[in-house]
């Protein structure tokens, strides 16, 4: 007796896969060294063999809800073992952009993202936007800023015009992860659905935090072990920065408000500056190393457009960041109020486009995460402290 297996095809998502970072998918003939190779993938329907084979066969409703594209670290173990050259660590990593795409709210936006010509446009709205409001503020006064000592950001941009700016923005990415991010987790439920095997949600929240605060997953990796050091630089010095530029938030308002604390520009050595310095090290000392091994590993690695835009997009944020207080602090005012405007347009892209970019890697694999835990998938998946 034979059994026949009906598969929905999607052969625009396999030649969209193929542009966007996984050309070499069609090399692999499925002999599962990928599978053996990779220190995470869990027991039952291991990783990246499944993937591959999916992604050949043009399965796009089965690889957008698939939890294992999110628990997979990129290590690139599989493709240096793989003796096709299938890169099936690429062919991962092009996944889940496309697994971005399809979840993306707005659609528009992410689709943007992946071409040259949508990302001057997505890059024009806070250019024009933060110039527009800087001439306003400052044509009655012939651009004083541009000669007033000391230097002072402040008097180009005031902090509650920069917070009018940001906020708008940063509720847009957070109401659009949470459509995208809905929607995903729907579509995990639908291709796992939870068993009395997972843990609660709290614990599978407290669990994955530690995961990642860790990054005790990336230490498994094999031959690129020494990622782990430089994602979690990066990792830590981006959370450093967050803490910083929410503490000068806070810090402004509470003085608005009447309160006698320090306000911006703040002392050297004050405990919040003390914090974005070093946390701005460490982000480029990781951001550095990742594009070191990247160019490194150039004949393993492909690069998209949409990878590259991400890396360009944080390696510019530190720069310019570090830049204004160099600038700043040398008394080099066109420098440093050129440098700051850039600052601002780059840190407008992040947090506006968040969830559309490859930077919705913070939503989706923590979702993944969690959510396998939550489901009992792999209870065991991911180690406790």
């Amino acid at each position: 007796m034979t059994g026949r297996v009906t598969i929905d095809a999607d052969l625009n998502f396999v030649q969209g896969l193929i542009h966007h970072g996984g050309a070499d998918l069609k090399k692999c003939y499925q002999c599962s060294t990928c599978t053996v190779a990779c220190p995470l993938t869990p027991d039952e329907a291991p990783f990246p063999r499944k993937e591959m084979l999916w992604a050949q066969w043009g399965m796009k409703d089965k690889l957008v809800r698939d939890m294992d594209l999110w628990l997979c670290h990129n290590c690139n173990d599989c493709t240096d073992l793989c003796p096709r050259g299938a890169k099936p660590g690429e062919v991962m990593s092009a996944l889940r952009n496309k697994t971005i795409e399809h979840y993306s709210y707005p659609a528009g936006i992410s689709k943007s993202a992946k071409t040259m010509s949508g990302n001057v446009v997505l890059f024009l709205v806070p250019m024009f936007l933060i110039a527009l409001v800087i001439v306003i503020q400052n044509i009655d006064n012939n651009f004083a800023f541009l000669t007033a000592k000391p230097i002072v950001y402040a008097n180009m941009l005031p902090v509650n015009l920069v917070d009018l700016l940001f906020i708008p923005p940063a509720l847009f990415a957070l109401f659009n992860a949470y459509k995208a991010i809905s929607s995903f987790i729907r579509g995990l439920k639908e291709q796992y659905p939870p068993t009395e095997k997972g843990e609660s949600l709290l614990t599978a929240i407290n669990g994955t935090i530690k995961d990642v605060l860790s990054h005790i997953e990336f230490k498994k990796c094999g031959t690129n072990k020494g990622r782990n050091f430089s994602h979690k630089l990066m990792m830590y010095g981006f959370i450093g920065l967050f803490i910083t530029t929410n503490s000068v938030f806070v810090l402004h308002w509470l003085h608005e408000f009447g309160f006698d604390v320090q306000t911006t520009p703040l002392p050297f050595f004050h405990p919040v500056k003390i914090l974005g310095n070093v946390s701005s090290v460490a982000a480029f000392a990781g951001i550095y190393l990742i594009l070191r091994d990247r160019i490194k590993n150039s004949n393993e690695t492909v690069l998209t457009l949409f990878d590259w835009m991400f890396i360009g997009n944080m390696f510019l944020i530190i720069v310019t960041g570090i830049l204004c207080q160099v600038f700043r602090v040398g008394d080099h005012a066109y420098l440093a109020f050129i440098t700051y405007y850039i600052h601002l347009v780059q840190v407008f892209y992040l947090i506006a486009y968040a969830s559309q970019t490859k930077f919705g890697h913070i939503f989706y694999r923590p979702a993944a995460m969690i959510y396998s835990r939550y489901s009992g998938r792999n209870k065991n998946i991911f180690s406790n402290l």
